[in-house]
């Protein structure tokens, strides 16, 4: 496994091979091993390297992301961040607002440069559904980035206006294949970084992206980063997937993931059969804890009609919700 430092080295690597990029905190790590997975199980015939970035790891998270790398013969080169390298930016709102590892993915490809030239990053709450050679050959020599737009009917449309944005268009940041000599070239990093510190965004590093990368990017098919809000299907009773288009790179938005035991979705499934493939095969599903995700539950069991399941768990939630209120008191 690569070495787990700030700076970003490994011997030997040939720039040909596919690279892919993870920034993630301690609640994803498991979701990002996973993917790793169903990239690999899907493109047999591809050579991966793997990095991922992160501000902490546990040795146990180290031992699983070694024995996943023995196991396919893969390089997973991981990455720990001094805190200090966001230093600058912490006095501002929109950092205080969230946990840092929202911000990796703006770090990377600065990272990255002058070790390899293109990089694909990736989302941790992603599963890859088949094969991605047709991505890898979009010729990104006069772009930034190619990225999928974001939902039209909601977030595009708010956000371009909100924004200000000179050209139409909002992607989603869940998927970037990044020319990294072109975004540095462009100053992207400390153009974003500079854009949170003096704007008020409703998407935090995704907002800040759309503007300094407005006009940069170029557009490809949604199969790349097909976003599947989880609640929503969850909420109206649908547990089945009903989809008649190819999905390549399948997101799960939206504070139901599929590792969720909670997720009475055939999602989980999906995840289910990959997880057993990794080396979390052994880790059980993340069970509701927070008031929130009991009251989710709740509402989920009563729309696939098992009621009294449902009203067993929303008791679950008030109780929950009741000693909260007690400790703050």
């Amino acid at each position: 496994m690569g070495a787990t430092s700030t700076a970003v080295s490994f011997p030997n690597v040939d720039r040909a091979t596919i690279h892919i990029a993870f920034g993630v905190d301690a609640n994803y790590f498991r979701g990002m091993g996973v993917n790793i997975v169903s990239i690999i199980k899907n493109n047999p015939n591809l050579i991966f390297v793997f990095h991922v970035f992160a501000f902490s790891i546990t040795k146990d998270i180290e031992c699983r992301l070694k024995k996943l790398e023995n196991n396919y013969n893969v390089l997973i080169n991981v990455n720990i961040l001094n805190k200090q390298i966001l230093s600058n930016f912490s006095k501002f709102p929109c950092f205080s607002q969230h946990s840092l590892g929202t911000f990796i993915r703006i770090l990377i490809p600065n990272l990255l440069h002058g070790v390899v030239d293109k990089v694909l990053y990736l989302d941790a709450d992603i599963l890859c559904m088949g094969n991605i050679e047709e991505l890898m050959s979009i010729d990104l020599k006069n772009t930034i980035a190619a990225v999928v737009t974001d939902e039209i009917k909601t977030t595009v449309t708010t956000q371009i206006s909100i924004l200000k944005l000179p050209h139409s268009e909002y992607f989603n940041a869940g998927v970037m294949y990044i020319n990294i000599d072109n975004w540095v070239k462009h100053d992207s990093q400390n153009k974003s970084l500079n854009v949170l510190t003096t704007r008020s965004l409703r998407f935090a590093d995704q907002d800040a992206l759309n503007v300094v990368l407005n006009g940069h990017t170029t557009y490809i098919d949604k199969k790349w980063n097909f976003r599947y809000h989880l609640i929503d299907f969850l909420s109206s009773g649908e547990k089945i997937f009903n989809m008649q288009e190819k999905v390549l790179f399948m997101h799960f938005t939206g504070p139901v993931k599929p590792w969720h035991s909670w997720c009475l979705h055939e999602a989980k499934l999906n995840f289910l059969e990959y997880q057993k493939l990794s080396s979390w095969s052994d880790m059980p599903l993340d069970k509701p804890h927070t008031a929130r995700e009991l009251k989710l539950f709740s509402r989920f069991l009563i729309k696939q009609g098992r009621v009294i399941e449902g009203i067993y768990w929303h008791i679950v939630y008030w109780w929950t919700k009741f000693i909260n209120l007690k400790k703050q008191n």
